[in-house]
């Protein structure tokens, strides 16, 4: 196994993972790692089990499973949820996270687009989407979003070290909060790829582009997907440089946690010095 080195101290860990098995990382210790919105990512991963026991549908609505009665987030469907097109036009949850005593009453408060803005409406990236979904991914559930993410996700892969994040309610957010290793950040991409985890169809589902555009944007189910012009594949992705690749011509994932609250360089290290091992 290779041992990699960071090229600046802001890359806090990493793993190339080929064939499911470790081909070289950086020194690894126990530490868990914040994953910010990866978190997302694992949402979207319940989701397409509930979906595949009937308990959810991509039409479902906001307001059939929370019972949000008129608020206008009452009629945002799954769909725009995990595509990133609700129309809601606030970056709900975190800028107040530690004072706001209720995140679902905020979202039904939240200032909305027209409804024919909405038709037309376009990608904006909002945490209130994947703390709504968890929320719908847990009533349907039947139990806590924490439970299902452990026996759908961790368990199957023999993840026991973890941290989330929890409303004033008790329900966990779906849009960020979570903290792991580095090496089981890249179990989980693996488990997607051999379908440990998700389903061939929902992995296809949640991987392929429900919105690109010119400013290289390419975006599924709380995933964001390669262009495909030089590599082909998906990222789960978090602020400050976490990402995880998942690269299925290669058989490999490739998984980064960093501390970058500058320029995020995490994209270029990884073409020049990660993507390289897999050759060799």
């Amino acid at each position: 196994m290779k041992l990699l080195t960071p090229e600046n101290p802001e890359i806090l860990s990493a793993v190339v993972m080929k064939n499911g098995e470790i081909i070289a990382e950086t020194e690894q210790t126990d530490k868990l790692y914040p994953q910010y919105s990866i978190m997302k990512s694992l949402v979207a991963l319940v989701i397409g089990r509930l979906c595949a026991e009937g308990q959810l549908t991509l039409q479902t609505t906001v307001g059939e499973v929370l019972h949000t009665g008129n608020a206008e987030i009452s009629g945002i469907s799954l769909n725009a949820l995990l595509s990133m097109t609700s129309g809601i036009k606030q970056k709900l949850l975190f800028a107040d996270r530690n004072s706001c005593p209720d995140y679902l009453e905020a979202c039904c408060a939240a200032s909305m687009e027209s409804p024919e803005k909405r038709k037309r409406l376009r990608f904006r990236y909002n945490n209130a989407c994947a703390y709504l979904a968890g929320r719908m991914a847990e009533t349907q559930g039947g139990t806590s979003l924490e439970t299902q993410i452990v026996d759908t996700i961790f368990k199957p892969l023999g993840i026991t070290d973890y941290e989330l994040e929890y409303d004033p309610q008790g329900h966990v957010f779906g849009a960020s909060g979570l903290k792991l290793r580095t090496e089981d950040l890249a179990r989980i991409g693996h488990g997607m790829m051999t379908g440990k985890i998700c389903s061939a169809s929902w992995r296809r589902t949640c991987t392929s582009p429900k919105f690109f555009d010119a400013s290289k944007i390419c975006y599924g189910y709380f995933f964001w997907v390669l262009p495909g012009i030089r590599l082909k594949g998906f990222y789960m992705k978090g602020k400050w440089g976490q990402r995880c690749f998942v690269l299925p011509d290669y058989q490999a994932v490739i998984a980064v946690n960093s501390n970058m609250q500058g320029e995020d360089t995490i994209d270029s290290y990884v073409s020049r010095q990660l993507l390289p091992v897999l050759s060799e």
